[in-house]
């Protein structure tokens, strides 16, 4: 779990929104070459949810899907920030993964990154209909995406839908220069 900070570097884990958004590839890239993670997710939630900012910002829940995700998966996730701040990262970064019209808030979005690439896309589509329930269930999409039963299990799950994202194919450079641009939203 890496959470992203609006203002500052966070408190010894995390990044600050400017610095992720500058340095992207670089973190997806240090996290394989170091086998801190096989694939990368992000957590996207609306400003209004009370619920999953609830469930993000406990240091129990933190540390339960901390070590869920373990070595296999960093989750990304805006920690905190103004509604206008997390809209536009929101906006962003779905146009960048070219996920846009596909996925609704709340989800998690999964995918890895190989040769400079974004590929296999995959959102886990979330309810998140109350504090306990969506812990439950965000716990649920990352436990079933590192068991490797995601979209393609033909396994439904009664409180997550999974949607495969559009894009097959997206060059790091591509999404640097989507990252780059989008950086006029926040500053």
């Amino acid at each position: 779990m890496i959470p992203i900070f609006e203002q500052g570097s966070g408190n010894g884990i995390g990044h600050g929104l400017s610095s992720f958004l500058r340095r992207f590839d670089e973190i997806c890239a240090e996290h394989l070459s170091k086998g801190r993670a096989k694939s990368f997710a992000f957590i996207f939630y609306d400003f209004t949810d009370q619920a999953i900012r609830k469930i993000l910002k406990n240091q129990g829940v933190f540390a339960q899907l901390d070590r869920l995700s373990g070595k296999e998966l960093s989750v990304f996730y805006l920690h905190a920030g103004t509604k206008a701040t997390v809209e536009a990262f929101n906006a962003h970064f779905f146009s960048a993964l070219g996920i846009e019209g596909q996925a609704t808030l709340p989800c998690v979005v999964f995918f890895r990154v190989r040769d400079g690439a974004i590929e296999d896309v995959e959102i886990a589509q979330l309810e998140s209909a109350d504090l306990i329930h969506g812990f439950s269930e965000l716990y649920g999409a990352i436990q079933q995406y590192l068991s490797a039963k995601p979209a393609a299990s033909g396994e439904p799950s009664r409180a997550i839908r999974w949607l495969k994202g559009g894009a097959k194919f997206l060059s790091v450079e591509l999404f640097r220069a989507a990252l780059k641009k989008g950086m006029e939203f926040f500053f």
